[in-house]
């Protein structure tokens, strides 16, 4: 379920994707990314109950990065939430495994609400 909601939310456009298109790139290093969203006025949504995490999304909640919403357990792919002033969202997909190595991989205006 969580890769098909990936598909869909990646193939949609609007004007927060839009916005991050000129500061966010693929591939580009997970830290660095997330200031550059934070620089841009993007706020972590954090909407997640830390007791339902396991495995890279606990690891990314427990370093401090309440924004994390989901990840994949089988494929290292994880799902990011912030929000603007105006209350668009914007959702970071990140991939990887250990908190060193994991790149953006996409991003879209869509966010899951629990």
């Amino acid at each position: 379920m969580l890769i098909m909601t990936l598909l869909m939310m990646t193939s949609l456009s609007a004007k927060a994707a839009d916005q991050a298109d000129t500061f966010l790139r693929k591939d580009q290093p997970f830290k660095p990314a997330r200031k550059a969203v934070i620089a841009h006025g993007w706020k972590p949504l954090n909407n997640t109950d830390p007791s339902t995490l396991m495995g890279v999304d606990r690891v990314l909640y427990h370093a401090g990065y309440k924004e994390v919403y989901s990840c994949a357990m089988d494929i290292g792919v994880c799902i990011l939430q912030y929000q603007d002033k105006s209350g668009q969202c914007l959702s970071v997909f990140v991939k990887g495994e250990e908190l060193k190595d994991i790149v953006v991989s996409d991003w879209s205006n869509q966010c899951q609400q629990d």
